[in-house]
């Protein structure tokens, strides 16, 4: 009886294109994944004609909006644990007007220990999936470091800005620690942004609770410091700016808690903001150091949407010159906004 061959499947094609896309992209890649990979790719043709149709995806998204690292935690968790870690990859495209593609990458383990740390560079942000089922997505320029128990999930963000997204469990709170101060919460959305001189804390979904650093006992986060420790009580649509033991609180509306959030979409909002914060919070995604020295002119109030990625400071650099007529001159990383000087009579 002769041999069947049986045609590859279109879908389950598919499905393993998007994890070879999430693979190759993602910051563990080895060049035995790569001649892996190449083997697939060789084995049908159906192979290279589903991974070439998902790559322009990939590559439409990536050239319309900031990069979103494809992250995996296999690089940082210890090679010793045992049973041996299965690793898996998602995958997921979204149709529209602009398709989009975020590759993610994520573990399981019979182990709840984790310690790993993801950092994202100028302009760029990372979604990441965490082991359970919680997530965060790291804004442009930010380092956070995962130490996952039995018993407690801490985070400690370093630098920068994230968004958790957490998955309720009422064993094991979960705690963000940085900048000075520290967030727990147990299931619930909100988002950190490790500021110069403070600490924002904005919540859009449940309830979380904050205080200082200088509370816990050796910096170590327990349930423990909630019963002799100063705590603050935040709620959906609620914002605290956190300086030390000090704490400001305020009531967004769901147009503010849109706008505060909305970096994870890719775009800033400003509405009759100070120039000198606006180029403050655009400065966050440029390469560009933008200057202004004049006092009168920081103060400029500036609105409008902008791309959070070196597009949106030059459009904004755009928009000064030809809608407020002023000077943009540049040396080298260096731009510098002036009012034009004016001319001599005679």
């Amino acid at each position: 009886m002769a041999d069947v061959h049986r045609m590859p499947d279109a879908s389950e094609a598919e499905r393993q294109a998007s994890e070879w896309i999430a693979r190759l992209n993602a910051d563990d890649v080895s060049a035995q994944d790569r001649a892996r990979f190449e083997a697939w790719q060789a084995a049908h043709p159906m192979h290279a004609r589903a991974y070439e149709a998902l790559l322009a995806t990939w590559d439409q998204f990536t050239a319309a909006r900031p990069v979103v690292r494809a992250v995996s935690f296999a690089q940082s968790m210890s090679q010793a644990a045992s049973p041996p870690r299965r690793r898996r990859w998602v995958f997921a495209a979204a149709a529209g007007a602009a398709l989009a593609a975020v590759a993610i990458g994520w573990l399981r383990s019979d182990r709840l220990a984790l310690d790993t740390t993801f950092r994202t560079v100028s302009g760029e942000h990372a979604a990441i999936s965490l082991p359970d089922g919680s997530s965060l997505d790291l804004n442009s320029d930010s380092l956070a470091r995962v130490d996952y128990s039995e018993r407690t999930r801490v985070i400690h963000l370093d630098r920068g800005e994230a968004f958790f997204r957490v998955a309720h469990d009422v064993h094991r709170p979960f705690w963000v620690v940085g900048g000075g101060s520290w967030v727990r919460a147990v299931g619930t959305e909100f988002d950190v942004y490790l500021r110069p001189v403070d600490v924002q804390v904005t919540v859009s979904e449940g309830t979380v609770k904050v205080g200082a650093v200088g509370s816990l006992a050796d910096g170590v986060p327990s349930d423990e410091v909630l019963r002799r420790a100063a705590v603050w009580v935040l709620t959906a649509g609620e914002q605290a700016d956190l300086s030390g033991a000090e704490t400001a609180m305020r009531l967004l509306s769901p147009v503010a808690l849109a706008r505060s959030i909305s970096w994870r979409d890719g775009t800033l909002y400003f509405e009759n903001q100070p120039l000198s914060d606006v180029i403050e919070e655009l400065g966050r995604y440029t390469p560009l150091q933008v200057v202004v020295s004049d006092e009168a002119l920081r103060r400029l109030p500036v609105g409008g949407t902008f791309q959070a990625s070196p597009q949106g400071t030059e459009a904004l650099l755009q928009m000064l010159q030809q809608g407020f007529g002023l000077t943009i001159r540049r040396e080298g990383d260096r731009v510098y906004i002036e009012v034009p000087r004016s001319k001599p009579s005679g």
